[in-house]
């Protein structure tokens, strides 16, 4: 595992923060199902409530592995899952640290002990709990919630075998809670998984937050990529009935669909809103990696590499409009983990950005993972030139943000593409073009790489064999 330090400051002690108590949904503002774009963004807007925030992610493996956010100076760990990236627990394993209410009740504060009778008055009758002789911990649960007790080992003996609750000891003393934990869609929060993202996506687009994104379009379910055509960002959305008596009101989706070389910036703006920030390139630097054989320039640089604001300087102003060559533009949409590189000329979307917010990468939590599915059809003869029309699902194969480039390439029908590679001066094995960003002080992970297709793919790849960017054009 690696731990990385997002804010340390030791020298003062934190404010005890309060967490109201939502079984199964929410603890205070930490929500399973939120992403980890928006909690660590959170939690480092206000380091005088969490001024210790830790990430501890599988270096080799971050998709298999949870994450984990823990907050030690509060005595939270939030746990989220690798894949996803979404949160599935919530664990308080020292709640002298807070203050738990639920239902305007304190549960744990600086004046309320978490007993075992204050816990169970509070919630309510439910199963006995059970019982884990190795480690003397007596689990009570209920929906969504469990509550951890160690038992004194002389005590051990009257919960073995005994369902009865321990409600105190026969020495008058009373078990105490040692750990809160909130979880879901699982019986126990060790098997606990992600909620149904659909009805909370749904929700967060529905409300009236202005903090990011449009209305409606805030927080993206899936977006189904075709290689040469473009992609469809499918935005769950709270539907109409005529019940409002119902809790559950239907969940309906509302597609945007962004092709290339085709759909406008006026469209693009109207669908998605105002972009997080507006890039101008000044210049394309891998397009010297794009030289054929014959000495033509293929104009199709397969990453947007970061560059200076292009400005207009009073010889361009003395220049015939038809003879300066327009700036081309990126809208960045953070909070949707895309890029969109606008053809300065037409001001239609030439280049797709897709970002997968992989740990250990420059630009990890710049952008929050874009939970794209990449649509390839089916074809194990891998033929160059197949590049039809894509057919129904169950005829494809789909490539997603958690594999690695060696899994991407089996399922990619296509030959890899050498107009990214470097020839070498015998002619013989080629190597890949080699992208360093920022100097070994601002990016201790190093370099990456960039392997591509013809077709239109580029991607850049970790050293771990991960992707954090895949470029469309």
């Amino acid at each position: 595992m690696t731990t990385a330090n997002t804010e340390s400051n030791k020298q003062h002690r934190p404010k005890r923060i309060e967490l109201v108590i939502v079984p199964g949904r929410s603890l205070g503002p930490f929500r399973l199902g939120s992403s980890l774009w928006d909690t660590l963004h959170f939690l480092s807007d206000r380091p005088q409530f969490f001024p210790s925030v830790e990430l501890k992610y599988s270096q080799e493996e971050p998709s298999d592995h949870d994450f984990i956010i823990a907050l030690p100076s509060n005595g939270i760990n939030l746990r989220y899952d690798g894949s996803l990236q979404r949160l599935k627990s919530v664990e308080c394993y020292d709640p002298t640290k807070v203050k738990l209410v639920y239902q305007n009740s304190d549960v744990s504060s600086s004046r309320t002990i978490p007993t075992f009778l204050l816990i169970y008055k509070s919630f309510g009758p439910t199963y006995p709990g059970e019982f884990d002789p190795n480690q003397s911990i007596y689990t009570l649960k209920y929906p969504g919630l469990a509550f951890a007790f160690p038992i004194p080992t002389r005590h051990q003996n009257l919960y073995k075998t005994s369902s009865d609750l321990p409600l105190e000891f026969p020495d008058g003393t009373t078990p105490i809670a040692s750990k809160v934990i909130l979880y879901s869609n699982s019986n126990t929060w060790q098997q606990a998984a992600v909620p149904p993202l659909p009805k909370i996506l749904a929700e967060h687009n529905g409300n009236n937050s202005t903090k990011y994104g449009k209305s409606g379009k805030r927080e993206v379910e899936t977006v189904i990529v075709k290689p040469t055509k473009g992609i469809t960002l499918n935005f769950p959305g709270p539907g109409s009935t005529d019940d409002k008596s119902t809790n559950n009101p239907p969940i309906i989706n509302n597609p945007v669909i962004i092709s290339l070389n085709s759909t406008t910036v006026q469209d693009i703006l109207a669908d998605l809103g105002k972009p997080s920030r507006i890039f101008y390139k000044e210049e394309d630097k891998m397009k010297i990696h794009s030289v054929n054989d014959h000495g033509n320039l293929l104009y199709k640089p397969p990453h947007p590499i970061e560059s200076k604001t292009a400005d207009i300087t009073a010889d361009d102003k003395d220049k015939d409009p038809l003879l300066v060559q327009p700036t081309d533009y990126f809208l960045n949409y953070f909070h949707l983990g895309i890029d969109l590189l606008i053809d300065g000329g037409l001001h239609i979307c030439k280049k797709i950005v897709l970002h997968g917010n992989v740990p250990g990468h420059f630009d990890f939590q710049r952008y929050k993972r874009c939970p794209y599915q990449m649509l390839f059809p089916k074809n194990k003869n891998k033929n160059k030139q197949n590049n039809s029309v894509l057919v129904d699902v169950e005829d494809e194969n789909v490539i997603t943000g958690d594999m690695k480039i060696t899994t991407m390439q089996e399922l990619i029908p296509w030959e890899t593409s050498n107009t990214i590679k470097e020839n070498t001066p015998n002619g013989g094995q080629q190597k890949p073009v080699i992208l360093t960003r920022g100097s070994s002080e601002q990016n201790p992970f190093g370099s990456t790489f960039l392997t591509g297709y013809d077709e239109g793919v580029v991607m850049e790849v970790m050293k771990n064999g991960h992707v954090p960017t895949i470029v469309l054009y």
